[in-house]
């Protein structure tokens, strides 16, 4: 039996998109109750109360990129300094001496934030390197936190509802560009079908929500209907699609694949992908129509927009400078300087920075976290260590894919620390265990 309750709830958060998107609610509006959300979540966790305000971080973090591009009277880095002011007092609140250290190699991440800060100081452009420097702190306060924090099955359960909702409420600010029309197509991302907000970015949200959905569909445990999910999917998907940024994609490709190596000896399991073949047709036609064809065109396209060239350039600047790099922020204007790139550019890849900017202590350091961090997560027990695979290695390709620039890279990487068995194994996070979340 089916619950409205949830079609209603999808179809709230989709019509609230909407009205976003349309700019109903003017956006200087919008950007000032986006701050008011912020402040009720930095209120609720002085209250200590960490299931209520983990239940809206999702719907602040997917409302990110629109206030970026629409509400610019705030800064650029405002969520990260929410980040930062919020997870400074978890920290607070944890009574650290007193709690048990789960990640201990996050010291390693603490270690390349002094290197961020110690080779900063002969920025080339200060603005960038404090960027940088932000991101970098924005990103290690909630690994920190996660370090001493578990994450119980029925928080767990709760805030992947929320971040479904979130995808779909910004999927329907992406429908508007549709509904109104008159987009021009072309060989590359397009800000026109994603309603001016950042094709590559959005990737990265869409494209998260899109695999929880998709471990929804699969899961043997999630009593939800598969119909209803299913069409959520292709929903966002095609949104996704067509905004001719290919990551998400790939991001969604990657971790189907891993989900059915972890699960290759569920025979059963590999059935449930036969509901993809009409779902991708239903996708590739409607695309293909709706693009008169240059869908396939951005597809077949060689290169990744000149990203394979930086990150040469990047491998190639720390062969030049192996042991401490060229200094925290300077990639961007180093190439254009040294006449290797022709325009001031990031390196689009936080690991390839790393390298470049911090040569072997860089690589030592960041790279060795993750390393680190990897090995403990084979170490959990299942179906702990899977889902916190999924989430580490999401958290990998939207970053070489993007950089470090979106708020929700701290997210899922917090949750690839912070999934971790509490005495009994931890329930699949896509299973919700009360009657009320059935669809």
């Amino acid at each position: 039996m089916q619950n409205p309750g949830v079609i209603r709830n999808y179809i709230i958060a989709v019509l609230l998109g909407v009205v976003v998107g349309f700019k109903i609610i003017p956006p200087i509006a919008f950007g000032s109750i986006y701050v008011a959300i912020m402040i009720y979540y930095i209120v609720l966790i002085l209250q200590k109360n960490i299931h209520k305000s983990f239940t809206i971080l999702p719907y602040i973090i997917f409302g990110e990129i629109f206030v970026r591009g629409h509400a610019r009277f705030l800064p650029y880095l405002t969520l990260q300094y929410m980040y930062i002011i919020a997870f400074t007092i978890l920290l607070f609140q944890s009574k650290l001496t007193k709690s048990t250290l789960h990640l201990k190699s996050v010291s390693f991440l603490i270690a390349f934030f002094l290197v961020e800060i110690l080779n900063g100081f002969f920025a080339s452009n200060s603005a960038i390197t404090r960027g940088i420097q932000i991101n970098t702190l924005a990103l290690i306060l909630p690994v920190l936190w996660g370090s001493f924090y578990k994450f119980s099955p029925l928080l767990l359960n709760k805030l992947m509802d929320n971040v479904r909702l979130a995808t779909i409420f910004l999927a329907g600010i992406v429908l508007v560009a549709h509904l109104q029309g008159k987009i021009d197509y072309g060989g590359v991302s397009s800000s026109e079908a994603s309603n001016n907000m950042a094709p590559v970015q959005l990737s990265g949200y869409l494209g998260t929500g899109a695999i929880l959905f998709l471990f929804s569909i699969l899961s043997p445990t999630d009593k939800r209907s598969k119909i209803i999910q299913s069409i959520t999917l292709v929903f966002i998907v095609t949104l996704m699609i067509l905004t001719f940024s290919r990551g998400g994609i790939y991001f969604i490709g990657i971790i189907t694949i891993m989900y059915m190596i972890f699960n290759r000896t569920n025979f059963g399991n590999y059935f449930k992908f036969l509901i993809f073949i009409p779902i991708g047709l239903i996708i590739y036609n409607f695309v293909i129509v709706e693009t008169g064809g240059k869908i396939i065109e951005r597809y077949e396209a060689k290169g990744a927009s000149n990203r394979e060239e930086l990150v040469y350039l990047g491998l190639y600047i720390f062969s030049e400078n192996p042991v401490i790099g060229i200094g925290t922020g300077n990639y961007n204007t180093y190439i254009k300087e040294k006449k290797l790139f022709s325009v001031v550019s990031g390196v689009h890849n936080e690991f390839i920075r790393a390298a470049a900017e911090h040569g072997m202590v860089g690589i030592i350091l960041y790279w060795g976290f993750f390393t680190a961090l990897l090995i403990t997560i084979l170490k959990r027990k299942k179906p702990a260590n899977h889902y916190a695979l999924y989430f580490l290695v999401l958290f990998f390709l939207i970053t070489i894919h993007n950089g470090l620039k979106i708020s929700i890279q701290p997210f899922v990487l917090l949750l690839a620390v912070a999934i971790v068995p509490i005495n009994a194994k931890i329930k699949q996070i896509s299973n919700v265990p009360n009657k009320q979340h059935r669809a």
